[in-house]
């Protein structure tokens, strides 16, 4: 179950051009996108085995490439994507709502913590379940899905515990270090969530 906090009154705004913060310390907040984030998901984001566990295929970024993706998702309206940073406000990750279609209510989740120092300590946990808050709340979605791939148990354990169940397996879907890998297709209805909350 994921504790709800209060949005900022003018919540487009606030995360367009400001942080959304998440922890109560204040150690871990999400913003937008800069230039100066280039460098560091340069780093993660050509880091082997961090790539090993995603569920896109990566032939290598060039900083250009990193720049380019960053400004397509600042102009695609059916992407929001944040940078994770810490209290000096330096880069350690990024997460989105991706192909959110408000017709249909539906959109994919994903997180990426590049800072190996950040993981395993319910950083995710917490920034997966204000991203899950703010798509059923605020964007008035009815249904994420996430996908992961089979060998990255964490995140399908993460998964899990946030409420998604599994809809599909897609065998050997994925081509990963020598071996075609299952990739896991998880869904969690808004309904659901709001019944987790009471609980």
């Amino acid at each position: 179950m994921c504790a709800t906090k209060p949005w900022p009154a003018v919540i487009g705004d606030s995360i367009a051009k400001g942080t959304m913060r998440l922890l109560d310390n204040e150690s871990v907040h999400l913003r937008r996108p800069e230039p100066e984030d280039i460098e560091t998901m340069y780093r993660y984001r050509n880091d082997p085995q961090i790539v090993a566990s995603l569920g896109y295929f990566s032939r290598g970024f060039a900083r250009a490439d990193i720049a380019e993706w960053i400004e397509f998702h600042r102009k695609n309206q059916a992407d929001l994507v944040w940078t994770i940073s810490d209290r000096d406000d330096r880069c350690i990750g990024h997460c989105g709502l991706y192909k959110i279609n408000p017709r249909n209510g539906v959109a994919a989740i994903g997180i990426c913590i590049g800072d190996e120092s950040f993981r395993s300590k319910g950083v995710g946990k917490m920034i997966l379940c204000r991203m899950i808050e703010y798509a059923f709340q605020q964007l008035n979605l009815r249904k994420i899905r996430a996908e992961v791939l089979a060998s990255n148990q964490p995140a399908r354990n993460l998964f899990t515990k946030l409420g998604f169940e599994t809809e599909a397996i897609l065998r050997e879907y994925k081509y990963r270090n020598g071996q075609y890998l299952d990739l896991h297709i998880f869904g969690l209805f808004r309904s659901k969530w709001q019944e987790r909350q009471k609980t």
